[in-house]
Formats: structure tokens, C-alpha cells, sequence
């Protein structure tokens, strides 16, 4: 049995509650916020804002250079760099994506880095 000087206990007490606090805060944070504190999306959501789309998809379109994909969805351009090899979406189908806002040539896109931010409902 190891035994331990009253600092060392005191030590390892509040070492412990640090730890456990900690992990109460992480699971109250993904339970509370399990799509990352993203909004739904606006027309006038400010550029950098993590939000999310519902909608149905109108269009998917290929870049002609470096292989982006680009989708309509209810009106909206979300665009995910480098494509999405695994994706398999058709028009019409309902999907939520979540993404950063970004204006490019002057019109607001989501921009979605990673494919798996893109559900199929």
C-alpha cells in the first residue's frame, strides 16, 4: 500500500477534482451541443459562423479545376474542397450540412471541410 504525506493527498484530491470537473464540462459540452454550437444558416449570417442547412438538394456540379464539389441545396451553395469521393448524393435528396460561412465572388457559400458534415436525412 503506498502511502502518502497530507500535501501529497491534498494534491492528488484536487488533482482528481480538476480531472473529474473536467470531464463533466467535455460530456456536458457534447450533450448540450452535439452539432458543435453550429446556428442554422441565414441569408445574412456573418462570414466565419459555424451553422448547419437543412434542405433538399437542386444541383451538384464538379469544378472544372481541382476536382471541388459544389451543391445547391434549397438555394444555397455549400462547397466542399477537393470533393467528395464516398459522397453519394442525388438531386432531390434531404440532407443537413454543417459548415463555416464564406462569401466568395461577392455571393455567401457554406464551406465544408470534411464529408462527413454532410448527412443524408
Amino acid at each position: 500500500m503506498i502511502m502518502l504525506t497530507p500535501p501529497e493527498r491534498h494534491a492528488a484530491l484536487i488533482l482528481l477534482g480538476v480531472i473529474t470537473a473536467l470531464a463533466i464540462f467535455h460530456f456536458g459540452v457534447v450533450f448540450l451541443f452535439p452539432d458543435g454550437g453550429a446556428v442554422p444558416y441565414r441569408n445574412d449570417s456573418a462570414d466565419g459562423s459555424l451553422v448547419t442547412l437543412t434542405g433538399t438538394v437542386e444541383e451538384i456540379t464538379f469544378t472544372r479545376t481541382g476536382g471541388h464539389l459544389i451543391l445547391n441545396i434549397s438555394g444555397t451553395s455549400v462547397f466542399v474542397p477537393g470533393g467528395a469521393a464516398n459522397l453519394e448524393l442525388l438531386r432531390g435528396d434531404n440532407v443537413t450540412v454543417r459548415g463555416t460561412v464564406e462569401t466568395y465572388a461577392g455571393e455567401k457559400e457554406i464551406v465544408v471541410n470534411n464529408p462527413a458534415q454532410i448527412v443524408l436525412n
